[in-house]
């Protein structure tokens, strides 16, 4: 069970073990949700996690007072983030939203967005030449993760593609790669991972881009306070420097660039 409570705007908990670490923390804790199968983004390997995402979320838990063995990650998906949050099975998570959310809703605040992301396409390699976007997917079968949003995007532009959802990115990746589906839809950076991490002879992101996927850091609904101090911290890693040594380390490893025009993106503070 979450041993952390929120008060105002910070966080206090008890000990108590992560599902990605071998040690005990040490004093109170902080619990963030993140994604296990986004490589370069979020992902969970020999018992750690490690990304952007991970990179954001660990330098805003310092900034709020908690140290390294202080810090619990555990795995959460996009379909159940909120109530995750709502339950307090995690105290903040730092993850891409639902594609096309652009602002808090009844089920979560969001502080941020950290990053600029977009809906893309990812097929075979073999494919590249004949799936070059939306208007080649008529009649083939899309693989989208439950709850992305991404669906929705490709009914909105192309009615005669196929939808099929899996509960998460490697499940649609496997049915790419044995011929279940022709295409995987969704937030373009965890796209390149997956590209990245199965190999270019295999998996290619097709180069144009479409709607909007925003990572930012999800607080339980109505906890302000919390996300204005986020929003804060997350300004000062972009004046600091240090979201482009992140986004760098990510451009290194997936090859995927963040779009200039839109990142490091604009903090909002509309959280009070």
């Amino acid at each position: 069970m979450l041993c952390c409570a929120l008060a105002a705007a910070s966080l206090t908990g008890c000990e108590g073990a992560s599902d990605a670490s071998a040690n005990l923390p040490e004093g109170p804790t902080i619990t963030i949700g993140v994604a296990a199968d986004m490589p370069g983004l979020s992902r969970l390997q020999d018992g750690s996690y490690s990304g952007f995402d991970v990179n954001v979320a660990t330098y805003v838990a310092n900034e709020l007072g908690y140290a390294k063995k202080q810090i619990m990650f555990r795995s959460v998906t996009v379909s159940d983030y909120s109530k995750r949050l709502n339950d307090r099975f995690v105290d903040i998570v730092a993850a891409p939203l639902p594609i096309g959310i652009t602002s808090s809703d009844d089920a979560t605040t969001f502080a941020g967005p950290y990053l600029s992301a977009a809906q893309g396409l990812l097929v075979r390699a073999d494919d590249a030449d004949t799936i070059t976007g939306t208007d080649d997917l008529a009649g083939h079968t899309v693989c989208t993760v439950t709850g992305s949003g991404a669906s929705d995007g490709i009914r909105g532009l192309q009615p005669k593609a196929r939808i099929q959802e899996r509960a998460t990115y490697l499940q649609c990746v496997t049915a790419l790669l044995v011929g279940e589906a022709d295409a995987v839809s969704g937030d373009d950076a965890a796209l390149a991972g997956l590209a990245a991490n199965e190999g270019s002879q295999y998996l290619h992101v097709v180069s144009g881009r479409f709607g909007t996927s925003l990572h930012a850091v999800s607080v339980k609904a109505g906890e302000s306070a919390l996300a204005s101090k986020i929003d804060a911290i997350l300004k000062q890693m972009v004046t600091s420097g240090t979201w482009r040594s992140f986004a760098d380390e990510m451009t290194n490893q997936l090859g995927y660039h963040p779009s200039a025009k839109l990142n490091p993106p604009t903090i909002r503070s509309d959280n009070g």
